[in-house]
């Protein structure tokens, strides 16, 4: 599977520079991660993608495609915010409902604190949230 891409795109990683790498830096702000809106895609912004790529169960490599573009999106939706107290367990809640959400749509059954469904790693995911693929799998950034 090709890897989505920003809707400008292209991927913003670690060197980007412009407006879509500003408007990114926004959004992580009003998610409370630290950073400056200045346009460029340095250490603080790759940072909090990571803190956020890990919160919520995606592939760590600090790269914004479409897929964390998704979760960005749906977190400003749910006002969630880093900086809450329970933002961690929000992010747990969150990824436990999409492993069931996940599972329902395949017709299958989790069980209780079940961390995925009986497919295994790398059911296929919905678009929000969508959960680590495999080693060797193609990567949803």
């Amino acid at each position: 599977m090709a890897t989505m891409q920003t809707p400008r795109g292209r991927l913003l990683r670690k060197g980007s520079r412009g407006d879509d790498v500003r408007e990114l830096q926004m959004k992580l702000h009003r998610l409370g991660f630290d950073l400056a809106a200045d346009g460029v895609f340095g250490d603080d912004t790759e940072r909090a993608v990571t803190q956020l790529q890990t919160l919520f169960g995606y592939t760590v490599d600090a790269v914004v495609g479409d897929g964390t573009m998704k979760l960005i999106e749906a977190q400003l939706g749910h006002h969630w915010n880093v900086q809450a107290p329970d933002a961690a367990a929000l992010a747990m809640r969150a990824q436990k409902q999409e492993v069931a959400h996940t599972a329902e749509l395949a017709g299958e059954h989790v069980a209780p604190g079940a961390s995925h469904p009986a497919g295994g790693p790398g059911s296929t995911p919905s678009s929000t949230l969508p959960k680590s693929p495999p080693q060797g799998s193609p990567l949803k950034r």
